[in-house]
């Protein structure tokens, strides 16, 4: 347990691992979600939307996360399937009838990019939530609708504007009704956790340092149920990765029951050093619920350590937020506790590099 060096830490020793003030941004996500609802209020309905297909939502990274939580929590709304695409081009078999939404923060990623210009070439509509490069340039050009949203910032901390404008997008579009009681619960829930979770609350009774604490030198494995948190899941494996600097993966209920659950059979030391999290909601499905207890109870102590943490709030979405939103500050308290400034990301800025070199 680490939670001592984590206690207290006053502004000035706080800048000067958090260099570039990531903690600002975590601390100022509820704030970005009412502001990006404000962003996209007024954008107009679409007058003559198509019966369509499916919605394609192409994007990579922190931009694509967006599509994968509004499909997990408008799966029972949407009366059409909504596809999150983390490759180049489309999927096999888009067409006109779809949807294709491109999402890139920077409007530079080359996988998105990518799959504009084939829908261009298949003729499908098209809309872009971006904050300008490229992507605007070819919206201009082209006429196809676009929202800009607020720039400046790494785009792992832009969800907010990447969620709602996306999810408003599709109400205007007569995709799903978004009840705003809902939203605002969200916004609220996580307001109240982010003052329970700020760096100036101690220790004992933050639940983000405390978590944090606990995955210090570990290998951290993320379960969730397939339902509506895998991509919570997700969200967690990434802010770790990014942001701490610490590997994390994720697997869902039920599958990980049909491979995944063998592996722990004989582990041996690598089973000891893994701190295995388990995300949980009131709407799992019941016999996802008999699964995670079953697997708690197969795989006892063969895990270093064994998290459950639960959602909050009486929504989905506002469930859904509270786990988002306590994952971003324990991937925060993580990069202290690995000594390492949260914000740079010094091997995708090479990789990055690199493939501009091989163009």
């Amino acid at each position: 347990m680490e939670q001592g060096k984590l206690d207290f830490f006053d502004e000035a020793q706080r800048l000067g691992w958090d260099r570039s003030d990531m903690g600002r941004l975590i601390a100022g996500f509820p704030g970005q979600c009412r502001e990006a609802m404000a962003l996209v209020k007024n954008w107009p309905a679409v007058s003559k939307p198509k019966p369509y297909r499916q919605v394609i939502i192409c994007g990579m990274g922190g931009s694509a996360i967006a599509g994968d939580i509004a499909a997990a929590w408008g799966r029972g709304g949407l009366g059409l399937p909504l596809v999150t695409h983390r490759n180049y081009g489309l999927p096999g078999g888009a067409g006109q009838q779809d949807l294709i939404i491109l999402s890139s923060y920077s409007g530079e990623t080359e996988e998105t990019l990518s799959a504009y210009q084939e829908a261009g070439r298949l003729g499908a509509e098209m809309l872009a939530i971006t904050t300008g490069g490229r992507l605007e340039q070819w919206c201009w050009q082209d006429g196809v609708p676009m929202i800009k949203i607020p720039s400046g910032m790494a785009p792992r901390c832009a969800l907010g504007y990447s969620f709602f404008a996306l999810i408003f997008a599709l109400e205007r579009y007569g995709l799903m009704t978004i009840d705003g009681e809902q939203v605002e619960e969200a916004a609220a829930v996580m307001e109240a956790q982010g003052r329970e979770c700020h760096w100036s609350a101690p220790a004992g009774g933050n639940e983000a340092k405390k978590l944090a604490s606990q995955m210090s030198r570990a290998l951290v494995v993320i379960y969730a149920s397939a339902d509506h948190l895998h991509p919570v899941a997700r969200r967690w494996a990434n802010q770790i990765n990014e942001n701490a600097k610490h590997f994390a993966y994720t697997a869902a209920f039920p599958e990980l029951c049909h491979n995944e659950i063998v592996a722990w059979e004989d582990g041996g030391r690598l089973a000891n050093g893994i701190c295995l999290v388990m995300l949980e909601d009131r709407d799992d499905h019941p016999r996802n619920r008999i699964r995670q207890e079953a697997v708690r109870e197969i795989i006892g102590l063969r895990a270093g350590t064994m998290l459950r943490v639960f959602s909050r709030g009486d929504s989905l979405l506002a469930r859904m937020f509270s786990l988002i939103h306590l994952g971003d500050w324990v991937s925060y308290y993580l990069a202290r506790l690995n000594d390492v400034d949260p914000t740079p990301i010094p091997p995708i800025v090479k990789l990055k590099e690199i493939l501009k070199s091989k163009k």
